[in-house]
């Protein structure tokens, strides 16, 4: 369950795939939360801890190039010792970037022919 929060950012459920880089080594994993603020991010096992800066690259439809930028984890899910996943809190989106998350967020939400 997620710790309560202050959030500002509306989430959004997505599934992008997302390269963690922890500066000992590069995960891949999958975004499945996302706002211009944070993300949660599932990744089993990782060596991730409440406070730590890691680097994460992904892409979105909105933006030619992939999204790569620094995030401070905030919170971890465990299931016993285990790691399942954190969330984090994005360290200096550009303005162009949090365009286009502001862009996707609403162009993932318009309604398609036939609905």
């Amino acid at each position: 369950m997620e710790p309560p929060s202050k959030r500002i950012a509306q989430r959004h459920e997505v599934s992008i795939p997302v390269t963690v880089d922890t500066g000992d080594e590069k995960r891949e994993a999958v975004i499945t939360n996302l706002s211009v603020g944070g993300l949660y991010i599932e990744d089993e096992g990782g060596p991730y801890s409440p406070r730590a800066v890691v680097g994460v690259t992904f892409s979105i439809p909105t933006l030619d190039e992939p999204i790569s930028v620094e995030i401070n984890v905030r919170w971890v899910n465990r299931a016993g010792d285990k790691v399942m996943g954190f969330g984090a809190q994005f360290i200096g989106l550009t303005a162009k970037e949090v365009w286009a998350l502001t862009k996707f967020f609403s162009s993932a939400h318009q309604p398609t022919d036939g609905e």
